[in-house]
Protein backbone atom coordinates (compact mmCIF):
# COMPACT_ATOMS: atom_id res chain seq x y z
CA UNK A 1 0.00 0.00 0.00
CA UNK A 2 1.21 3.57 -0.65
CA UNK A 3 2.57 5.39 2.39
CA UNK A 4 -0.41 7.73 2.90
CA UNK A 5 0.38 10.14 5.75
CA UNK A 6 -2.96 11.06 7.26
CA UNK A 7 -1.71 13.19 10.15
CA UNK A 8 1.82 13.72 8.90
CA UNK A 9 2.50 15.61 5.69
CA UNK A 10 -0.93 15.60 4.08
CA UNK A 11 -1.68 19.15 2.99
CA UNK A 12 1.94 19.95 2.09
CA UNK A 13 1.12 20.75 -1.52
CA UNK A 14 -0.77 23.63 -3.08
CA UNK A 15 -1.32 24.95 -6.58
CA UNK A 16 -1.38 28.28 -8.34
CA UNK A 17 -4.64 29.53 -9.77
CA UNK A 18 -3.44 28.76 -13.28
CA UNK A 19 -2.69 25.18 -12.21
CA UNK A 20 -6.14 24.84 -10.61
CA UNK A 21 -7.76 25.92 -13.86
CA UNK A 22 -5.68 23.38 -15.80
CA UNK A 23 -6.54 20.57 -13.37
CA UNK A 24 -10.25 21.31 -13.62
CA UNK A 25 -10.04 21.34 -17.42
CA UNK A 26 -8.26 17.96 -17.43
CA UNK A 27 -10.74 16.53 -14.98
CA UNK A 28 -13.62 17.66 -17.20
CA UNK A 29 -11.94 16.20 -20.29
CA UNK A 30 -11.15 12.82 -18.71
CA UNK A 31 -14.25 12.60 -16.51
CA UNK A 32 -12.19 11.74 -13.42
CA UNK A 33 -9.62 13.33 -11.08
CA UNK A 34 -5.97 13.73 -12.07
CA UNK A 35 -3.25 12.06 -10.02
CA UNK A 36 0.21 13.64 -9.77
CA UNK A 37 3.25 11.55 -8.85
CA UNK A 38 6.81 12.75 -8.43
CA UNK A 39 9.62 10.23 -7.95
CA UNK A 40 13.39 10.12 -8.06
CA UNK A 41 13.40 8.89 -11.64
CA UNK A 42 10.69 11.10 -13.05
CA UNK A 43 10.86 12.39 -16.57
CA UNK A 44 11.70 15.87 -17.82
CA UNK A 45 13.46 17.34 -14.80
CA UNK A 46 11.13 18.77 -12.22
CA UNK A 47 7.93 17.84 -14.02
CA UNK A 48 5.61 15.54 -12.10
CA UNK A 49 4.27 12.49 -13.85
CA UNK A 50 0.60 13.23 -14.35
CA UNK A 51 -2.05 10.64 -14.98
CA UNK A 52 -5.82 10.59 -14.90
CA UNK A 53 -6.83 8.40 -11.95
CA UNK A 54 -6.38 4.70 -12.53
CA UNK A 55 -3.73 4.83 -15.24
CA UNK A 56 -0.72 4.63 -12.96
CA UNK A 57 -0.02 2.27 -10.06
CA UNK A 58 1.57 3.85 -6.99
CA UNK A 59 4.64 2.25 -5.51
CA UNK A 60 4.88 1.02 -1.93
CA UNK A 61 7.18 3.91 -1.04
CA UNK A 62 4.92 6.63 -2.42
CA UNK A 63 3.06 8.82 0.04
CA UNK A 64 0.29 11.37 -0.45
CA UNK A 65 1.03 15.02 0.31
CA UNK A 66 -2.36 16.49 -0.47
CA UNK A 67 -5.49 16.76 -2.59
CA UNK A 68 -5.80 19.21 -5.48
CA UNK A 69 -9.31 19.71 -6.89
CA UNK A 70 -10.23 16.11 -6.12
CA UNK A 71 -6.96 14.64 -7.46
CA UNK A 72 -4.01 13.50 -5.36
CA UNK A 73 -0.35 14.44 -5.28
CA UNK A 74 2.12 11.70 -4.33
CA UNK A 75 5.89 11.67 -3.89
CA UNK A 76 8.49 9.00 -3.28
CA UNK A 77 9.03 8.96 0.48
CA UNK A 78 12.85 8.72 0.27
CA UNK A 79 13.01 11.63 -2.16
CA UNK A 80 10.78 13.70 0.10
CA UNK A 81 13.08 13.13 3.06
CA UNK A 82 16.16 13.90 0.94
CA UNK A 83 14.62 17.23 -0.10
CA UNK A 84 14.07 18.21 3.53
CA UNK A 85 10.31 17.55 3.75
CA UNK A 86 9.39 20.76 1.86
CA UNK A 87 6.07 22.20 0.80
CA UNK A 88 5.40 22.04 -2.95
CA UNK A 89 3.64 24.34 -5.37
CA UNK A 90 2.17 22.90 -8.56
CA UNK A 91 2.30 25.40 -11.41
CA UNK A 92 2.08 25.58 -15.20
CA UNK A 93 4.49 27.09 -17.70
CA UNK A 94 4.86 27.24 -21.45
CA UNK A 95 6.34 24.11 -22.99
CA UNK A 96 5.72 20.54 -24.05
CA UNK A 97 6.23 17.83 -21.42
CA UNK A 98 8.32 14.78 -22.14
CA UNK A 99 8.09 11.14 -21.16
CA UNK A 100 4.92 10.20 -19.31
CA UNK A 101 4.01 13.64 -17.96
CA UNK A 102 0.73 15.20 -19.02
CA UNK A 103 0.28 18.48 -20.86
CA UNK A 104 -1.68 21.16 -19.04
CA UNK A 105 -3.40 22.36 -22.22
CA UNK A 106 -3.07 25.58 -24.22
CA UNK A 107 0.61 24.94 -24.86
CA UNK A 108 1.39 24.60 -21.14
CA UNK A 109 2.97 21.88 -19.02
CA UNK A 110 2.82 21.20 -15.28
CA UNK A 111 5.87 21.86 -13.12
CA UNK A 112 6.45 21.49 -9.39
CA UNK A 113 8.57 23.79 -7.29
CA UNK A 114 9.77 23.74 -3.71
CA UNK A 115 7.94 26.59 -2.06
CA UNK A 116 9.83 29.49 -0.57
CA UNK A 117 8.02 31.77 1.92
CA UNK A 118 7.63 34.66 -0.53
CA UNK A 119 6.83 32.35 -3.44
CA UNK A 120 3.77 30.96 -1.70
CA UNK A 121 1.85 34.19 -1.85
CA UNK A 122 -0.73 33.99 -4.59
CA UNK A 123 -1.85 37.24 -6.22
CA UNK A 124 -4.50 39.14 -4.33
CA UNK A 125 -8.04 38.81 -5.62
CA UNK A 126 -8.60 40.97 -8.70
CA UNK A 127 -12.19 41.97 -9.48
CA UNK A 128 -11.10 42.67 -13.07
CA UNK A 129 -10.62 38.93 -13.71
CA UNK A 130 -13.81 37.53 -12.19
CA UNK A 131 -13.53 33.96 -10.94
CA UNK A 132 -16.42 31.56 -10.57
CA UNK A 133 -16.91 29.06 -7.76
CA UNK A 134 -19.29 26.23 -7.01
CA UNK A 135 -21.49 26.60 -3.92
CA UNK A 136 -24.43 24.88 -2.22
CA UNK A 137 -27.10 27.54 -1.66
CA UNK A 138 -30.23 27.64 0.49
CA UNK A 139 -32.70 29.42 -1.77
CA UNK A 140 -35.80 28.77 0.36
CA UNK A 141 -36.01 27.51 3.95
CA UNK A 142 -37.00 23.86 4.05
CA UNK A 143 -36.26 23.25 0.37
CA UNK A 144 -33.35 21.23 -1.10
CA UNK A 145 -30.13 23.16 -1.54
CA UNK A 146 -29.09 24.18 -5.05
CA UNK A 147 -25.59 23.79 -6.48
CA UNK A 148 -24.86 27.11 -8.14
CA UNK A 149 -21.96 28.82 -9.86
CA UNK A 150 -21.29 32.15 -8.19
CA UNK A 151 -18.57 34.80 -8.37
CA UNK A 152 -15.71 34.19 -5.92
CA UNK A 153 -16.29 36.74 -3.12
CA UNK A 154 -13.85 39.59 -2.64
CA UNK A 155 -12.39 39.97 0.88
CA UNK A 156 -13.42 43.27 2.44
CA UNK A 157 -11.54 45.27 5.09
CA UNK A 158 -10.34 42.98 7.86
CA UNK A 159 -11.27 39.84 5.93
CA UNK A 160 -9.48 36.92 4.30
CA UNK A 161 -10.43 34.79 1.31
CA UNK A 162 -10.03 31.07 2.02
CA UNK A 163 -9.86 28.38 -0.65
CA UNK A 164 -11.80 25.48 0.81
CA UNK A 165 -10.16 22.06 1.08
CA UNK A 166 -12.71 20.49 3.44
CA UNK A 167 -15.99 21.52 5.05
CA UNK A 168 -17.79 19.47 7.67
CA UNK A 169 -21.53 18.89 7.85
CA UNK A 170 -22.98 19.91 11.21
CA UNK A 171 -26.58 19.32 12.26
CA UNK A 172 -26.78 23.08 12.78
CA UNK A 173 -26.40 23.48 9.00
CA UNK A 174 -29.56 21.42 8.58
CA UNK A 175 -31.41 23.49 11.18
CA UNK A 176 -30.29 26.63 9.32
CA UNK A 177 -31.42 25.33 5.94
CA UNK A 178 -34.79 24.27 7.35
CA UNK A 179 -35.34 27.42 9.45
CA UNK A 180 -35.89 25.31 12.56
CA UNK A 181 -34.86 27.85 15.20
CA UNK A 182 -36.62 30.99 16.45
CA UNK A 183 -34.04 33.32 14.85
CA UNK A 184 -34.06 32.28 11.20
CA UNK A 185 -31.40 32.97 8.56
CA UNK A 186 -32.44 34.88 5.47
CA UNK A 187 -32.16 33.10 2.09
CA UNK A 188 -30.36 32.97 -0.18
CA UNK A 189 -27.30 31.99 1.86
CA UNK A 190 -24.47 29.46 1.89
CA UNK A 191 -24.39 27.27 5.04
CA UNK A 192 -21.33 25.73 6.71
CA UNK A 193 -19.07 26.59 9.64
CA UNK A 194 -16.43 23.85 9.58
CA UNK A 195 -14.34 25.11 6.67
CA UNK A 196 -10.60 24.56 6.31
CA UNK A 197 -8.14 25.74 3.67
CA UNK A 198 -5.33 28.14 2.80
CA UNK A 199 -5.75 31.91 2.68
CA UNK A 200 -5.75 33.03 -0.96
CA UNK A 201 -6.12 36.80 -0.58
CA UNK A 202 -6.62 39.44 2.09
CA UNK A 203 -8.63 42.62 2.39
CA UNK A 204 -7.56 46.05 3.47
CA UNK A 205 -5.83 46.17 6.84
CA UNK A 206 -4.85 42.48 6.88
CA UNK A 207 -1.22 41.40 6.62
CA UNK A 208 -0.32 39.65 3.38
CA UNK A 209 1.76 37.25 5.50
CA UNK A 210 -1.47 35.28 5.91
CA UNK A 211 -1.59 34.44 2.21
CA UNK A 212 -0.52 30.92 1.24
CA UNK A 213 2.31 29.65 3.41
CA UNK A 214 3.24 32.82 5.27
CA UNK A 215 5.12 33.50 8.50
CA UNK A 216 4.08 35.29 11.67
CA UNK A 217 6.04 36.01 14.85
CA UNK A 218 4.08 33.28 16.66
CA UNK A 219 4.60 30.61 14.01
CA UNK A 220 3.82 29.48 10.48
CA UNK A 221 0.44 29.84 8.83
CA UNK A 222 -0.57 27.24 6.29
CA UNK A 223 -4.29 26.60 6.53
CA UNK A 224 -6.97 28.22 8.65
CA UNK A 225 -10.29 27.04 10.04
CA UNK A 226 -13.51 29.06 9.73
CA UNK A 227 -15.60 28.35 12.87
CA UNK A 228 -19.19 29.04 13.90
CA UNK A 229 -18.17 32.33 15.52
CA UNK A 230 -17.69 34.43 12.39
CA UNK A 231 -16.86 37.59 14.33
CA UNK A 232 -17.56 39.37 17.59
CA UNK A 233 -17.41 42.98 18.75
CA UNK A 234 -14.12 42.53 20.61
CA UNK A 235 -14.96 45.16 23.23
CA UNK A 236 -17.86 43.86 25.37
CA UNK A 237 -17.33 42.23 28.78
CA UNK A 238 -17.56 38.77 27.21
CA UNK A 239 -15.05 39.41 24.44
CA UNK A 240 -12.45 40.98 26.71
CA UNK A 241 -12.77 38.15 29.26
CA UNK A 242 -12.21 35.33 26.75
CA UNK A 243 -15.88 34.43 26.31
CA UNK A 244 -16.39 35.86 22.83
CA UNK A 245 -18.88 33.08 22.09
CA UNK A 246 -21.35 34.94 24.37
CA UNK A 247 -20.96 38.28 22.57
CA UNK A 248 -24.41 39.71 21.80
CA UNK A 249 -23.09 41.28 18.60
CA UNK A 250 -21.60 38.09 17.19
CA UNK A 251 -21.94 37.05 13.56
CA UNK A 252 -22.21 33.34 12.77
CA UNK A 253 -20.67 31.59 9.77
CA UNK A 254 -23.18 29.93 7.48
CA UNK A 255 -26.10 31.50 9.35
CA UNK A 256 -25.97 35.28 9.43
CA UNK A 257 -23.20 35.42 6.79
CA UNK A 258 -22.32 33.05 3.96
CA UNK A 259 -20.39 30.00 5.10
CA UNK A 260 -18.20 27.17 3.89
CA UNK A 261 -20.31 25.03 1.52
CA UNK A 262 -18.40 26.59 -1.36
CA UNK A 263 -15.03 26.43 -3.06
CA UNK A 264 -14.14 29.81 -1.55
CA UNK A 265 -15.34 31.72 1.50
CA UNK A 266 -14.54 35.06 3.10
CA UNK A 267 -14.04 35.25 6.85
CA UNK A 268 -13.02 37.73 9.51
CA UNK A 269 -9.23 37.62 9.82
CA UNK A 270 -9.47 37.83 13.60
CA UNK A 271 -11.84 34.88 13.87
CA UNK A 272 -10.06 32.22 11.81
CA UNK A 273 -7.78 29.78 13.65
CA UNK A 274 -4.50 28.36 12.26
CA UNK A 275 -4.49 24.61 11.59
CA UNK A 276 -1.18 22.97 12.59
CA UNK A 277 0.76 20.81 10.14
CA UNK A 278 0.00 17.66 12.11
CA UNK A 279 -3.76 17.93 11.48
CA UNK A 280 -5.15 17.10 8.03
CA UNK A 281 -7.78 19.40 6.54
CA UNK A 282 -10.21 16.46 6.51
CA UNK A 283 -9.83 15.96 10.27
CA UNK A 284 -9.65 19.67 11.06
CA UNK A 285 -13.10 20.32 9.57
CA UNK A 286 -15.13 18.32 12.16
CA UNK A 287 -12.82 19.48 14.96
CA UNK A 288 -13.70 23.09 14.09
CA UNK A 289 -17.20 22.62 15.49
CA UNK A 290 -17.93 19.09 16.71
CA UNK A 291 -14.54 18.92 18.41
CA UNK A 292 -14.44 22.35 20.02
CA UNK A 293 -18.11 22.15 21.09
CA UNK A 294 -17.71 18.89 23.00
CA UNK A 295 -14.28 19.87 24.33
CA UNK A 296 -15.81 23.04 25.79
CA UNK A 297 -18.70 21.06 27.28
CA UNK A 298 -16.28 18.81 29.17
CA UNK A 299 -14.32 21.88 30.24
CA UNK A 300 -17.30 23.75 31.69
CA UNK A 301 -18.49 20.54 33.41
CA UNK A 302 -15.25 20.58 35.47
CA UNK A 303 -14.85 16.82 35.20
CA UNK A 304 -12.31 15.37 37.61
CA UNK A 305 -10.70 11.91 37.41
CA UNK A 306 -12.93 8.93 38.31
CA UNK A 307 -16.18 10.84 37.87
CA UNK A 308 -18.80 9.17 35.70
CA UNK A 309 -19.67 11.15 32.57
CA UNK A 310 -22.80 10.18 30.65
CA UNK A 311 -22.78 11.21 26.98
CA UNK A 312 -26.31 11.30 25.52
CA UNK A 313 -26.02 11.07 21.74
CA UNK A 314 -23.04 9.38 20.07
CA UNK A 315 -22.42 10.65 16.57
CA UNK A 316 -20.52 13.50 14.99
CA UNK A 317 -20.21 15.28 18.34
CA UNK A 318 -20.63 12.37 20.72
CA UNK A 319 -17.73 10.27 19.45
CA UNK A 320 -15.41 13.18 20.26
CA UNK A 321 -17.09 13.87 23.62
CA UNK A 322 -16.34 10.27 24.65
CA UNK A 323 -12.66 10.88 23.94
CA UNK A 324 -12.42 14.24 25.73
CA UNK A 325 -14.17 12.86 28.81
CA UNK A 326 -11.67 9.98 28.91
CA UNK A 327 -8.72 12.37 28.44
CA UNK A 328 -9.55 14.11 31.73
CA UNK A 329 -9.97 10.80 33.56
CA UNK A 330 -13.72 10.31 33.46
CA UNK A 331 -15.51 6.95 33.38
CA UNK A 332 -17.76 7.22 30.32
CA UNK A 333 -21.28 5.98 29.73
CA UNK A 334 -22.45 6.35 26.13
CA UNK A 335 -26.20 6.52 25.44
CA UNK A 336 -27.74 6.27 21.98
CA UNK A 337 -30.52 4.59 20.02
CA UNK A 338 -28.33 3.04 17.31
CA UNK A 339 -26.25 -0.11 17.95
CA UNK A 340 -23.60 0.95 15.40
CA UNK A 341 -22.97 4.22 17.20
CA UNK A 342 -22.79 2.47 20.54
CA UNK A 343 -20.29 0.06 19.00
CA UNK A 344 -18.20 3.05 17.92
CA UNK A 345 -18.34 4.47 21.45
CA UNK A 346 -17.13 1.13 22.82
CA UNK A 347 -14.20 1.11 20.36
CA UNK A 348 -13.28 4.61 21.50
CA UNK A 349 -13.10 3.49 25.13
CA UNK A 350 -16.56 4.01 26.65
CA UNK A 351 -16.85 2.06 29.91
CA UNK A 352 -20.59 1.50 29.61
CA UNK A 353 -22.94 1.62 26.64
CA UNK A 354 -26.71 1.94 26.90
CA UNK A 355 -29.19 1.44 24.09
CA UNK A 356 -31.98 3.87 24.98
CA UNK A 357 -34.29 2.15 22.50
CA UNK A 358 -34.28 -1.11 24.47
CA UNK A 359 -33.27 -0.04 28.00
CA UNK A 360 -34.11 2.82 30.34
CA UNK A 361 -30.86 4.83 30.46
CA UNK A 362 -31.69 6.28 33.87
CA UNK A 363 -31.96 2.81 35.43
CA UNK A 364 -28.83 1.56 33.66
CA UNK A 365 -26.74 4.57 34.71
CA UNK A 366 -28.01 4.37 38.29
CA UNK A 367 -26.99 0.69 38.39
CA UNK A 368 -23.45 1.77 37.50
CA UNK A 369 -23.43 4.31 40.34
CA UNK A 370 -25.14 7.29 38.73
CA UNK A 371 -23.69 10.11 36.66
CA UNK A 372 -21.66 12.96 38.08
CA UNK A 373 -21.86 14.75 34.74
CA UNK A 374 -24.39 14.31 31.93
CA UNK A 375 -23.62 15.93 28.57
CA UNK A 376 -26.62 16.00 26.22
CA UNK A 377 -25.78 16.21 22.52
CA UNK A 378 -28.99 14.65 21.21
CA UNK A 379 -31.65 16.99 19.79
CA UNK A 380 -34.41 15.40 21.86
CA UNK A 381 -36.13 16.85 24.93
CA UNK A 382 -36.55 13.31 26.29
CA UNK A 383 -32.79 12.83 26.35
CA UNK A 384 -32.41 15.98 28.48
CA UNK A 385 -34.99 14.72 30.97
CA UNK A 386 -33.30 11.32 31.18
CA UNK A 387 -29.91 12.95 31.65
CA UNK A 388 -31.19 15.08 34.53
CA UNK A 389 -32.73 12.07 36.30
CA UNK A 390 -29.51 10.05 35.95
CA UNK A 391 -27.46 12.54 38.00
CA UNK A 392 -26.00 11.99 41.45
CA UNK A 393 -26.12 14.64 44.17
CA UNK A 394 -23.81 17.46 43.13
CA UNK A 395 -24.19 16.41 39.51
CA UNK A 396 -23.87 18.74 36.50
CA UNK A 397 -26.23 18.67 33.52
CA UNK A 398 -24.54 20.20 30.46
CA UNK A 399 -26.97 21.17 27.69
CA UNK A 400 -25.46 21.28 24.19
CA UNK A 401 -27.98 19.84 21.71
CA UNK A 402 -30.67 22.18 20.38
CA UNK A 403 -34.04 20.53 19.61
CA UNK A 404 -35.75 22.01 16.58
CA UNK A 405 -38.94 22.98 18.44
CA UNK A 406 -37.21 25.10 21.12
CA UNK A 407 -38.27 22.47 23.66
CA UNK A 408 -38.05 22.80 27.44
CA UNK A 409 -37.79 20.37 30.32
CA UNK A 410 -39.18 20.41 33.84
CA UNK A 411 -36.48 21.08 36.43
CA UNK A 412 -37.88 20.38 39.92
CA UNK A 413 -36.70 23.21 42.17
CA UNK A 414 -36.79 21.31 45.47
CA UNK A 415 -34.77 18.35 44.17
CA UNK A 416 -32.31 20.57 42.30
CA UNK A 417 -31.58 22.74 45.33
CA UNK A 418 -31.32 19.95 47.92
CA UNK A 419 -29.22 17.75 45.62
CA UNK A 420 -26.93 20.61 44.60
CA UNK A 421 -27.47 19.95 40.90
CA UNK A 422 -26.15 22.43 38.33
CA UNK A 423 -27.75 23.01 34.93
CA UNK A 424 -25.24 24.46 32.46
CA UNK A 425 -25.66 25.68 28.90
CA UNK A 426 -22.56 25.27 26.76
CA UNK A 427 -22.21 26.73 23.26
CA UNK A 428 -19.28 25.88 20.94
CA UNK A 429 -15.89 27.14 22.11
CA UNK A 430 -13.50 30.05 21.74
CA UNK A 431 -10.51 30.47 19.44
CA UNK A 432 -8.27 29.38 22.30
CA UNK A 433 -10.39 26.27 22.85
CA UNK A 434 -10.09 25.37 19.16
CA UNK A 435 -6.32 25.84 19.25
CA UNK A 436 -6.20 23.38 22.16
CA UNK A 437 -8.40 20.91 20.25
CA UNK A 438 -6.03 21.07 17.27
CA UNK A 439 -2.99 20.63 19.54
CA UNK A 440 -4.47 17.51 21.15
CA UNK A 441 -5.25 16.00 17.75
CA UNK A 442 -1.81 16.83 16.37
CA UNK A 443 -0.36 14.99 19.36
CA UNK A 444 -2.39 11.89 18.47
CA UNK A 445 -4.72 12.07 21.49
CA UNK A 446 -7.97 12.01 19.50
CA UNK A 447 -9.48 10.31 16.47
CA UNK A 448 -11.92 11.84 14.01
CA UNK A 449 -14.42 9.39 12.57
CA UNK A 450 -15.76 10.85 9.34
CA UNK A 451 -16.69 9.96 5.78
CA UNK A 452 -15.93 12.04 2.67
CA UNK A 453 -18.66 13.42 0.45
CA UNK A 454 -18.84 15.66 -2.62
CA UNK A 455 -20.61 19.00 -2.40
CA UNK A 456 -23.05 17.79 -5.07
CA UNK A 457 -24.23 15.20 -2.51
CA UNK A 458 -25.31 17.83 0.01
CA UNK A 459 -29.02 16.99 0.02
CA UNK A 460 -28.41 13.23 0.23
CA UNK A 461 -25.94 13.92 3.04
CA UNK A 462 -28.57 15.89 4.96
CA UNK A 463 -30.89 12.89 4.64
CA UNK A 464 -28.15 10.58 5.94
CA UNK A 465 -27.72 12.68 9.07
CA UNK A 466 -31.44 13.10 9.69
CA UNK A 467 -31.99 9.37 9.21
CA UNK A 468 -29.20 8.47 11.65
CA UNK A 469 -27.31 6.62 8.91
CA UNK A 470 -24.07 8.60 9.25
CA UNK A 471 -21.74 6.81 11.68
CA UNK A 472 -20.26 10.08 12.86
CA UNK A 473 -19.30 13.14 10.77
CA UNK A 474 -19.61 13.76 7.02
CA UNK A 475 -17.05 16.04 5.36
CA UNK A 476 -17.29 17.67 1.95
CA UNK A 477 -13.97 17.59 0.12
CA UNK A 478 -13.06 20.08 -2.61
Amino acid sequence: MPARLVNGNSGRVTATRAAHRAIKALRAAHGRPVMFVQSGGCCDGSDPMCFPGGEFALGEGDMMLGVLDGGTFHIDADLYEALGRPRFVLDVEEGTPGGFSLAAGDGLRFVTRIEEPAESRLPAYSPVEEQIMKAAVVTHLGKPLEIQELPVPEPGPGQVLVRMEASGLCHTDIHAAHGDWPVKPQPPFIPGHEGVGPVQAVGEGVSTDLVGWGHRPDGVWGRVAIPWLGSSCGTCRYCVSGWETLCESQVNSGYSVDGCYAEYAVADAGAVVPVPEGVSSFDAAPLTCAGVTTYKAIKVARVVPAERVAIFGVGGLGHLAVQYARLVGGFVTAVDLEPDKLGLAHKLGADQIVNARTHDPVEEIKKAGGADVAVVLAASAKAFEQAYRSLNRGGRLVMVGLPADNASINVPIFETVLSGISVIGSIVGTRQDLSEVFALHAAGRTQVIAEPRRLEQVNESFDEVLGGRAEARLVFEF
